[in-house]
């Protein structure tokens, strides 16, 4: 589903409204059924997609997997997105609850990421964060680890973020609070372990 090469597109320039609407362009064409397009949506968000999957899952080849899976619910599920809305809110509700559905249906994943330094070439280099900070990011409830992943790692804006998990910005922004505040607490306890 990655899209493998080919020629390169045009670098998107103007206005973030600009790039929307060629994002939205892109869209509609390949709700027209147009490989092409479909392939440099795919070819935008890939990189922000498995770095979504790989901070929720934790291993390299589950997320390469979770991306693929999440590119294939957006091909079948194109025809549900609504063109007067903006497409990324729509996208990261379905990545997100793609997400859950897919973590449910997975055994939990050991926290050990020492297996995940020999993989080379399959799959996408995995983002380089602190283990401690990632263990911490794990043992957060989905309904915390969810937005700070969204707002941070995938890089939507609260408005984005709050669409894409039916919240308010109220809501969101609180969620992001309370996440923060977790995360703060357990790196606390961590370095008091260390120390």
């Amino acid at each position: 589903m990655y899209a493998q090469g080919g020629a390169e597109a045009p670098a998107m320039t103007g206005t973030p409204d600009a790039r929307a609407i060629a994002a939205g362009q892109l869209i509609r064409q390949a709700t027209g059924g147009d490989l092409d397009a479909f392939e440099e949506v795919v070819r935008r968000l890939q990189r922000r997609v498995y770095g979504f999957a790989y901070q929720h899952l934790r291993d390299l080849d589950e997320a390469y997997d979770l991306t693929q899976e999440i590119f294939v619910k957006l091909y079948r599920n194109l025809a549900r997105y609504d063109a007067e809305r903006p497409f990324e809110p729509w996208f990261w509700k379905l990545a997100a609850n793609t997400t859950i559905n897919y973590r449910r249906k997975r055994v939990p994943l050991p926290t050990d990421q020492s297996a995940d330094q020999g993989i080379a070439g399959a799959a996408p280099q995995a983002p380089s964060h602190d283990p401690v900070l990632v263990d911490a990011l794990a043992q957060l409830d989905p309904a915390y680890r969810l937005p700070i992943l969204l707002h941070y790692y995938a890089d939507l804006p609260l408005k984005q973020v709050a669409r894409s998990l039916n919240l308010t910005i109220p809501a969101t922004k609180s969620r992001l609070h309370r996440a923060r505040a977790l995360l703060r607490n357990s790196l606390a306890e961590s370095e008091e372990v260390d120390a």
